[in-house]
């Protein structure tokens, strides 16, 4: 069998490769690949070539592992009739096959047995977002941890991708801090919080002062209506808490609770709740909540840090009906543009049922703990040596933190870590973080080093629960995973399956949804541009929080309902809240709430190329390109990646004036034969999306700037718009098959014939988040087997799921 290849290289690159590789070539014993070599490919890649491929140097010895690459990329180039190219003679079928066959064989050989001496993926470190999770889960905390640690090597396709890691002098001291800071927020020994404050706005000094200053210092914008609140801005710092009488005392969960309405509305208008860090430096829109102008009340659970502080916000608030704002249509009370109403906030918190919290009683089991004599604080109370009681702690934390049994000699080892401390009188809790903190920053921690059965490959059940957690919950395996890891059930099929159902339904699996698509779909880029403001008004955080929802949900969706992969392509359902489908132009959607809406038969919705998300990630604050938005149809939707741009191509630089289309331009780009090749592949895909703004909006005409730059207030509409309609979209093209389309129904239609293609893809990502490890040449026969199993349920995705999982490559190291 012929073993299609899952992982391809780009056209440009393809040529190069394949010429150094037919030019290295020695005849062997049996040797089925010379002939092929003398009659297609001698005459163009030998020692005269200009190509850098000359087969009379390339060698047979397929276990360098440079000569293994080439020699991959010649099958793969030959096996795809991309070579000889389509100018030349064909080769003998007879001879070609012969080659296939005799190369297929030997890389397969070669490669597999590497496997078994080497294993097909090494030692990995936890990365920053792993990391981040398992101190969460471990230690019962919350806060930021990844923020600690540097970016990940974006040079792999995850975070996880093993080849791609660095490990450096800088990562070392990042692990020591997030650990530090983890342990302050688990170990809470101040005295109790109270748990429920309700923010008096306006009746507090700091709001008085705004109600009392004139517009030009800030004042008269927001005022007081009886006991409530009105204002007409949208993010309102003014409302912050921390400004309000209440400071966060300690990191915990926190429900917040506001009561509050729409106040003057002619439109949709929506409230929401954002928390800020001028300390770290960062924002979050936490909930958004659409009100009228009946009173409405609304709580969400929120993490909190004690240098975080939070406001109530407003957006989508529309001017006066004569375009002025607040700031100059005073007084205030006469103001008739949209506002809205807060009239009540209460916050409860930290939500702990015991104090200190269950998460400090947990890292000491056997203390209990006192009021100190000053109430300031609370105290251990030991019953026996502090060593002993440290023992203790290192004898419960290590197993989970480690993921497997741990020795006494481990015990004996990271208890003894406080002895200089304790001979030092520093005290119990100062002695026990040094042991603590070594276990959260051990090797055994920080690392998946696969371990193995003695006999084969094969991954120890503990092995196999920690592969299996980082895979769908990005973090360690709990207590269930342990007890039937340490009882040797989980790697019996039906357990394992069961498993994977189990974690599948728990509320763990969004990180693995979440941070899958952020890394294959580049969701976690959406906030690498910003829209222009006064080309796309539309565009605000509320929005962008639809918009990845939208994605997420409907992988969920697939998951859970075990769908066809096809959807992803096209579908006639998404999910959609008010403000997403108003910006779709679809109608009877009410409510902040995501919901699933099927589709009309004409919609041009349907499928993640339509997704304002991915129309997000693939342009820029100001225009489209399609040949970003081809690119990612085909590398990372089809894995089919193009070749990088010829040196000295140039670049493409749009006329954000309208005076030529972007496909004009392309045209004269064109003209270039190095570009023309690869452009016939990426332009028409790109073309296709051209429908879709930078913002996901769908567009029959391009927007031109007026070049109007007025006050741009976050949360309030601009009254008229700031752009004019330009030249219209053409969303036609013709694919490299010949195939052409006027328009994205047609290109998706014409795209579902590429949905095993789609299937092989996202089989071939799954198993890299999974294992840390890309495809390799041996792992392709698993690869189409799992694709022929589930062809004609065309590729449901939970049965996808688990295939990887009971797959050789998940199961062996």
């Amino acid at each position: 069998m012929i073993v299609r290849r899952v992982l391809q290289i780009p056209a440009g690159s393809r040529f190069v490769l394949i010429v150094a590789l037919l030019a290295c070539v020695q005849p062997t014993e049996a040797d089925e690949v010379q002939p092929l070599i003398e009659s297609s490919c001698m005459a163009c890649h030998d020692e005269n070539t200009d190509t850098r491929l000359d087969f009379t140097k390339l060698d047979r010895d397929f276990e360098d592992a440079d000569t293994f690459r080439t020699w991959v990329a010649v099958f793969d180039r030959i096996q795809d009739g991309e070579m000889p190219p389509a100018s030349e003679p064909r080769p003998d079928a007879r001879t070609q096959a012969a080659a296939l066959t005799f190369l297929e064989k030997e890389l397969f050989e070669v490669n597999r047995r590497q496997q078994a001496a080497h294993g097909r993926v090494p030692s990995r470190r936890l990365s920053r977002l792993e990391y981040e999770h398992t101190l969460h889960d471990l230690l019962g905390v919350g806060g930021q941890i990844a923020k600690f640690l540097p970016p990940e090597n974006k040079a792999g396709a995850f975070d996880v991708d093993a080849a791609k890691q660095d490990m450096s002098s800088v990562h070392v001291r990042g692990f020591l801090a997030a650990a530090d800071a983890a342990l302050d927020e688990a170990i809470q020994l101040g005295p109790k919080p109270p748990m429920s404050r309700e923010l008096d706005y306006p009746n507090s000094r700091f709001m008085q002062m705004w109600f009392e200053r004139p517009v030009i210092r800030g004042g008269g914008t927001v005022f007081r209506d009886g006991d409530d609140l009105i204002m007409f801005r949208g993010q309102n710092y003014n409302l912050r808490s921390d400004h309000n009488g209440l400071r966060i005392p300690v990191a915990g969960r926190y429900r917040i609770t506001v009561t509050g309405s729409a106040y003057q509305p002619r439109t949709s208008v929506t409230m929401s709740l954002r928390r800020q860090n001028d300390v770290q430096g960062d924002s979050e829109l936490f909930a958004a909540w659409d009100v009228d102008e009946k009173l409405r009340t609304v709580s969400t659970i929120k993490y909190l840090r004690p240098d975080d502080y939070f406001y109530v916000s407003a957006d989508e608030l529309e001017p006066a009906p004569d375009g002025k704002v607040i700031y100059n249509s005073q007084p205030a009370s006469e103001f008739k543009g949209e506002g809205v109403r807060v009239r009540r906030v209460l916050v409860e918190g930290p939500l702990e049922p015991t104090w200190p919290p269950q998460r400090t009683r947990a890292l000491f089991p056997g203390v209990q703990w006192e009021t100190a004599a000053n109430g300031r604080y609370y105290k251990p109370v030991t019953t026996k040596s502090h060593y002993e009681h440290i023992r203790d702690a290192v004898a419960a934390l290590a197993p989970r933190a480690f993921r497997r049994p741990v020795t006494d000699k481990e015990i004996e080892y990271y208890t003894n870590l406080s002895v200089p401390t304790l001979t030092a009188q520093r005290g119990f809790l100062a002695s026990a973080r040094v042991s603590l903190r070594a276990i959260l920053i051990s090797p055994d921690t920080l690392f998946l080093t696969n371990e193995t059965r003695p006999e084969d490959s094969t991954l120890t059940d503990h092995a196999l629960a920690s592969r299996l957690s980082y895979f769908l919950w990005r973090s360690l395996p709990d207590g269930e995973l342990i007890q039937l890891a340490s009882d040797g059930k989980l790697a019996d099929t039906k357990t394992l399956d069961a498993q994977v159902s189990r974690m599948l339904s728990d509320g763990r699996r969004e990180r693995f949804i979440n941070e899958f698509l952020d890394q294959w779909l580049d969701l976690e880029l959406i906030d690498a541009t910003t829209p222009d403001k006064y080309m796309y008004p539309e565009y605000d955080d509320v929005l962008r929080r639809a918009m990845l929802a939208e994605t997420r949900l409907l992988f969920r969706h697939l998951i859970d309902e075990d769908l066809s992969i096809a959807n992803l392509i096209d579908s006639d359902f998404t999910f959609l809240n008010r403000k997403l489908a108003e910006h779709y132009g679809i109608d009877g959607v009410k409510g902040e709430e995501m919901r699933k809406v099927m589709l009309d038969t004409n919609s041009v919705r349907g499928g993640i190329l339509t997704h304002a998300s991915i129309s997000k990630v693939t342009a820029n604050g100001t225009v489209t390109t399609p040949v970003k938005r081809g690119n990612f149809v085909l590398t990372t939707l089809l894995g089919l990646p193009t070749s990088p741009p010829p040196a000295g191509a140039g670049s493409i630089e749009p006329d954000t004036r309208g005076a030529t289309t972007i496909r004009e331009t392309l045209e004269k780009h064109q003209s270039v034969e190095a570009c023309a090749v690869c452009h016939h592949r990426i332009d028409p895909p790109g073309f296709a999306l051209e429908c879709f703004d930078p913002v996901g909006t769908f567009r029959t005409r391009y927007r031109i700037s007026k070049g109007v730059k007025r006050t741009a207030d976050d949360g309030l509409r601009f009254l008229h718009k700031d752009y004019d309609s330009g030249r219209r979209v053409d969303c036609g093209g013709q694919m490299d098959d010949g195939f052409t389309f006027t328009g994205i129904r047609d290109f998706k239609q014409h795209l579902m014939k590429s949905k095993e293609q789609v299937a092989r893809n996202l089989v071939s990502l799954l198993i890299t988040f999974a294992t840390g490890a890309e495809i390799q040449f041996a792992d392709r026969q698993e690869v189409e087997a799992i694709l022929h199993r589930h062809e004609v349920e065309d590729y449901p995705l939970r049965r996808l799921i688990y295939e990887v999982v009971s797959s050789r490559m998940f199961q062996h190291r």
